[in-house]
């Protein structure tokens, strides 16, 4: 499965992740999982140094330092507890990098599990990603139908209730355009145009379109009261439109609490927002030929 895809990512809250299928000897004969190098690309966030113990004695080999991950039950992304779990280089030399199952952390599968998941047709695997706010990664095993069918549970009239696309980066990325400066951000399955979005947010003068007394702060990069720019289109339902919905008049400058808010709120604190942005809008999108009615733009937001 390697990287997980960017919908897996966007409802996990998370600025990457990857999975691997568990092999039989991993399951039975091991007691581990192998870290590849999109698991170790992914742990490094949380660990850059790497200086985890190595069998056999070496340089750093540090067997005092407690390793810590948030563990998920099985089948479970929501929940999880924050554990001291093994993870060892097994081999004197190399790179070879493994997690250790153990009750107590409850990274585990046991032998019966596994054997039964095979007979179910079923494919376990293991998953590690690392999200936005937290200090530790997190891991977990699951199904690999569970994993893939996971953001069909938030499905409403046809479209995915979640945060738009790699939005932490693209923040990081306007920011920097406003500030003129270069920066390096995760790769997009939906291309943006940062111009577009720096140009509404010099229009919108640097204040929350909500209310403009909204208290913010001043960016570091870019020196100007700090907004972040949200697209009242979602960019994910760009294929429903034949002309680009990445235009400034798609793109309204918020505080970072009421861009939360629409992603977090209530349903009647979200209509109070939408309502009046929309208003304000929905004219200007209608001059550069994006036409939707109200009732179908409220339902891009609400349950």
């Amino acid at each position: 499965m390697s990287w997980m895809n960017n919908e897996l990512l966007e409802l996990l809250e998370a600025e990457n992740g990857a999975a691997s299928t568990i092999t039989l000897r991993e399951a039975t004969g091991d007691k581990s999982v192998t870290l590849d190098k999109f698991e170790k690309t992914v742990l490094q966030a949380s660990y850059p140094d790497m200086d985890f113990p190595r069998k056999g004695g070496g340089e750093g080999n540090d067997t005092q330092k407690d390793f810590k991950f948030f563990v998920h039950p099985y089948n479970d992304l929501e929940n999880s507890h924050l554990r001291t779990v093994s993870i060892v280089y097994p081999k004197r030399t190399g790179n070879e990098l493994r997690l250790y199952f153990n009750k107590s952390s409850e990274f585990t599968i046991d032998s019966d599990t596994f054997y039964s998941k095979l007979t179910e047709e079923e494919e376990p695997h293991w998953y590690i990603f690392q999200k936005n706010d937290d200090e530790f990664p997190h891991i977990g095993m699951a199904d690999l139908s569970f994993l893939e069918e996971y953001p069909m549970q938030f499905e409403n009239n046809g479209f995915l209730e979640k945060e738009d696309i790699d939005d932490t980066a693209y923040q990081a990325s306007l920011q920097n355009e406003l500030g003129k400066k270069r920066v390096h951000t995760i790769s997009s399955r939906f291309q943006r145009n940062i111009q577009e979005s720096a140009q509404a947010l010099k229009e919108a003068n640097f204040t929350c379109e909500v209310d403009s007394t909204h208290k913010t702060f001043i960016s570091a990069a870019s020196a100007q009261p700090y907004v972040e720019g949200h697209h009242l289109i979602p960019l994910s339902l760009q294929d429903q439109f034949e002309l680009t919905i990445d235009i400034k008049e798609n793109i309204v400058a918020l505080c970072p609490n009421c861009h939360r808010l629409l992603h977090h709120g209530t349903n009647d604190d979200k209509e109070k927002i939408l309502f009046k942005l929309w208003t304000e809008r929905k004219d200007l999108l209608s001059k550069r030929g994006i036409k939707v009615d109200t009732p179908t733009f409220l339902k891009f937001y609400l349950k």
